[in-house]
């Protein structure tokens, strides 16, 4: 049974010059023909982790306008609605951020701003075996998790 979101936006959005790593035309990273992880996936897959990234690291920054908004919210699956609500809630320490969930997806937004970033210094920097990068930080991260 899904959840009652209460004013959830229509869309997430990235800014406008990552607009062509969000897209699944010739050059994007959703391209199938791409060389990227994320060839073939959607939009809303590549926001999450790059999401993700973001909040690991501590890193987001507001997002200058123009904005694209086209992650569309209710492509999401719950799980992934409940991804992005519970950094609001990490962030405000209180359940009831839940009654307006707007700023949470805007919050979301800055996160996955700095987290497309960091992906992108990893492509730069590690060429074509950038998720093997990825792969060991993860492991790190999974290590730290297990220790504690």
């Amino acid at each position: 049974m899904a959840a009652n979101h209460n004013n959830e936006p229509r869309d997430a959005a990235y800014t406008k010059d990552q607009l062509e790593i969000y897209t699944d035309k010739k050059g994007g990273w959703l391209n199938k023909d791409s060389k990227s992880i994320f060839a073939g996936k959607f939009q809303k897959d590549l926001f999450i982790f790059a999401m993700a990234i973001g909040k690991h690291r501590d890193q987001y920054s507001p997002l200058n306008p123009p904005k694209q908004a086209n992650v569309r919210i209710d492509a999401m699956t719950e799980k992934q609605k409940w991804a992005l609500l519970a950094i609001g809630i990490s962030e405000s320490n209180n359940l009831l951020c839940l009654k307006d969930e707007a700023p949470l997806y805007a919050e979301a937004e800055e996160y996955a701003h700095e987290g497309l970033k960091i992906l992108i210094s990893h492509v730069e920097k590690y060429g074509i075996n950038y998720p093997k990068s990825l792969e060991v930080e993860l492991k790190e991260i999974l290590s730290e998790d297990s220790s504690l």
